[in-house]
């Protein structure tokens, strides 16, 4: 049986009592990165074996399947958050549902969830775009596809491209677009950013250094957004 294993964003303490006990039981557990993932099962007490999975490798996917196939139990982490969600794991999970091996899915940590829950835009419906492509012309033709659906709109961004990726947003959602950016969900350095896309972009862009990994969330129709200080 394959299990995936959501693991905490930042903060240790949103591990799942299920998660733990799923990995105290596993022999072997695969991951993004050994070292990262070693730490998180030491700080636990579990002494599971690490190897690296990798998405791009089909003789490791099918390694893995053929252990699957032969009754063991393994896990697959990603390295926060729950695999699969903008992160490896697809080619394992498609190859193991169609050999008929069962996967277990726990729910945990992710954060495109969290950052829609606390950016104050309609999470009913929300349209989820990961992480966008580098070329803005690729970029912007996402965003105006996912626009075009008038859902609130959720993306992963390194620091290194969150300030191109709100002026593009700007740009595409034009001047009533309004967006909540989230650094570092969880840890010690949380923060939010909210205003326009273009505002929040002017905001960054004055540091001396941009660090962390974000969230944007953007509501494409104006939509009412209060901060924690308006309510």
């Amino acid at each position: 049986m394959l299990y995936l294993v959501p693991t905490p964003l930042g903060n240790l303490e949103d591990i799942t009592q299920r998660a733990l006990h799923v990995l105290g039981r596993m022999k072997t557990v695969y991951c993004e990165d050994t070292r990262r993932t070693r730490t998180l099962l030491t700080h636990f007490g579990i002494g599971a074996a690490t190897f690296r999975y990798d998405d791009h490798d089909p003789r490791g996917v099918e390694r893995i399947v053929e252990r699957l196939k032969a009754g063991e139990d393994l896990a697959l982490v990603s390295d926060s958050g729950t695999p699969v969600i903008s992160d490896p794991g697809l080619r394992l999970v498609s190859r193991a549902r169609a050999e008929g091996v069962p996967v277990v899915s726990l729910p945990g940590p992710c954060a495109a969830a969290t950052a829609v829950a606390g950016s104050g835009f309609p999470g009913d419906s929300f349209v989820f775009l990961g992480f966008l492509p580098r070329s803005d012309g690729k970029r912007r033709k996402a965003l105006e596809s996912a626009a075009a659906l008038e859902k609130t709109i959720v993306v992963y961004e390194s620091p290194h491209r969150i300030v191109d990726l709100l002026k593009t947003a700007q740009a595409v959602l034009g001047p009533t677009a309004k967006a909540a950016v989230a650094r570092e969900l969880s840890k010690v350095y949380e923060e939010w950013l909210f205003g326009s896309p273009e505002e929040i972009a002017a905001t960054l862009g004055g540091r001396d250094k941009i660090l962390g990994e974000f969230v944007a969330v953007f509501g494409t129709h104006g939509e009412d957004h209060q901060t924690d200080e308006g309510r």
